[in-house]
């Protein structure tokens, strides 16, 4: 009996091998936004979007102006800083004190401004403006003085206002102040003082000083006043040698001098 076992043999495979069906298929990786993440989005795009409407509803989109004169080209010139200036053109960054500065840089004419914010998108302004007491020439050029000494503008055509030439020709800036209060007050008095008596002045100069004041009369002298002292004092002084003058028939031939307190001397 035979019992030998026949073991049949591996049949070659051609081609391409057989894919295993134990292999498990590579999965892809997504990402996920969490619970978290979610919310600080959405935050991050509501305060954009909040941002964005308050900027938009306080925007300044009304300037009013109340002034005396001069009230289109103030309205120009504070759209202009408003126009210009990120933080000044929203009521939220708004500042008025800087408003203020800005506009008195700009507009030397403007003494003083109170400035209100018009919620929701208006300013208003209430503007006080320098007043025109003196008029100074120098270099050629005529200049209008504010009570304090300071350059407002030109010295306008027709002015009838006194006018004072300074002889030293220094050069003269808008905004500048270039005199005193107390010499523009006793200017004022002086000219205002001469003309009742008739001896309205032909000129009204300093030379280098703004202590002494130089008026040239209708009859070819001049008159010197010392500034720092009271005007009333010194006219009184003028009156009475005019007096004593009259009573001799005499009259000056180049100058009353009236700067030496209860004196004055003539040639």
């Amino acid at each position: 009996m035979n019992n030998q076992r026949h073991v049949r043999t591996a049949r070659p495979i051609y081609g391409r091998p057989p894919v295993s069906r134990n292999r498990r298929p590579t999965r892809k990786r997504t990402f996920s936004v969490g619970l978290m993440p979610k919310r600080v989005i959405f935050l991050i795009i509501l305060i954009i979007a909040v941002g964005l409407g308050l900027k938009q509803l306080f925007t300044v989109k009304t300037v009013s102006v109340e002034s005396t004169t001069h009230k289109a080209e103030i309205t120009r010139e504070v759209q202009s800083i408003i126009s210009t200036n990120w933080m000044q053109s929203n009521l939220l960054t708004f500042s008025s004190d800087r408003l203020t500065k800005q506009l008195q840089n700009i507009d030397p004419i403007i003494k003083s401004v109170t400035v209100s914010q018009q919620w929701p998108s208006g300013v208003s302004l209430k503007v006080t403006l320098k007043r025109p007491s003196l008029g100074w020439t120098s270099g050629n050029q005529s200049y209008l003085l504010d009570r304090d000494g300071t350059v407002i503008g030109p010295l306008p055509t027709g002015q009838s206002l006194p006018v004072v030439l300074d002889d030293s020709n220094l050069p003269v800036q808008l905004g500048q102040r270039v005199t005193s209060t107390q010499f523009v007050g006793f200017t004022i008095d002086v000219a205002s003082a001469l003309a009742s008596l008739k001896l309205g002045p032909t000129k009204l100069e300093i030379k280098d000083t703004t202590l002494d004041l130089y008026a040239t009369t209708p009859g070819g002298y001049q008159l010197i006043f010392d500034t720092s002292r009271s005007s009333v004092d010194e006219v009184a002084d003028l009156k009475a040698i005019l007096a004593a003058l009259a009573a001799q028939k005499k009259q000056p031939a180049q100058y009353i001098d009236l700067r030496v307190v209860g004196k004055a001397y003539y040639k």
